[in-house]
């Protein structure tokens, strides 16, 4: 049963991810083409179905088009700076996507959360308590 419980934990994490994965790409595309559209009802309405997926995939309801604000950026302009194509930074940071490093950060997270406490920590994991014993001794926390 054991091996079930970590097969299942693991299937719900990829899905997590992949879902995870799948909105961020939906965020990037939308905010590429925000930037490169001098229109703004026109790019709602060319994204109107991203926009709608990406709110009510997190909030169960629906959301009217009043809701959705899309406030243009005013530019000041300074004579002695080269103006550039685009005026931002994006930071990488390195970011780990292995189960294994989320697992572990997970249920040291939710260790410390509760000080210590392992039913409690096992339950907010939706885990139990055996599973989380296993899981430590396996982590060696």
């Amino acid at each position: 049963e054991n091996s079930n419980d970590f097969n299942s934990e693991r299937e719900i994490l990829y899905k997590v991810l992949f879902d995870m994965k799948g909105d961020l790409n939906d965020l990037k595309k939308l905010t590429m083409e925000l930037m490169e559209s001098s229109n703004i009802s026109e790019f709602k309405e060319n994204n109107e179905h991203l926009i709608k997926k990406i709110y009510n995939s997190r909030a169960e309801k629906e959301i009217s088009d009043d809701q959705i604000q899309v406030v243009p950026i005013t530019e000041q302009k300074n004579n002695n700076e080269k103006k550039s194509e685009f005026d931002y930074s994006e930071e990488i940071n390195a970011e780990s996507l292995s189960i294994h490093d989320k697992e572990l950060e997970l249920i040291k997270k939710s260790l410390e959360k509760h000080k210590g406490r392992r039913k409690l920590a096992a339950k907010e994991l939706g885990i139990s308590e055996r599973t989380l014993y296993r899981k430590i001794k396996q982590f060696n926390l």
